[in-house]
């Protein structure tokens, strides 16, 4: 492959997911503001289970989003896995640093959070997905660039 479309390829992921970190950030502002007007703090309030049930759709919605923008750009199974790691970890990332531009918060990467919701609710530090978010772009970033040395990478 060509290095400028390698390049080219990492550039527009990573365009996608800064944006889809923002769409993501942005309905969590807005959500904050609905259930959350003197500010967000653990523990959690209560929601009912249909609007836990759309919370669960929309990180279901947001991972099939990220692994069709994978797929499209990868042409092996590896080297999609790679762009998935990638674009996961950028989104990741940046959906922290959106809400701390747009809502001033984490006020630091040792605030507690709701991480994931899928299979069942993670809660830690804010630092724990953006830690793995940077590994997964650094293992995301040298399995590409395997490809691109024509070596053929699978786990063993």
């Amino acid at each position: 492959m060509d290095n400028r479309n390698y390049i080219a390829t990492i550039i527009w992921v990573t365009i996608f997911a800064i944006a889809m970190a923002f769409a993501e950030s942005a309905v969590v502002v807005y959500l904050r503001d609905i259930y959350y007007p003197e500010g967000f703090s653990m523990p959690m309030k209560a929601f009912t289970d249909f609007k836990i049930l759309v919370e669960v759709l929309r990180e279901i919605a947001t991972l099939f989003m990220l692994t069709a923008v994978a797929y499209l750009a990868g042409k092996r199974f590896w080297e999609r896995f790679a762009y998935f790691i990638i674009v996961f970890g950028i989104w990741d990332i940046f959906y922290y640093v959106w809400l701390k531009v747009l809502l001033d918060w984490p006020s630091s990467m040792f605030d507690w959070d709701v991480l994931f919701l899928i299979p069942f609710p993670w809660i830690g530090p804010v630092i724990a997905p953006v830690s793995i978010a940077i590994l997964m772009i650094v293992f995301g970033l040298c399995i590409v660039w395997s490809f691109q040395e024509d070596e053929d990478i699978r786990p063993t």
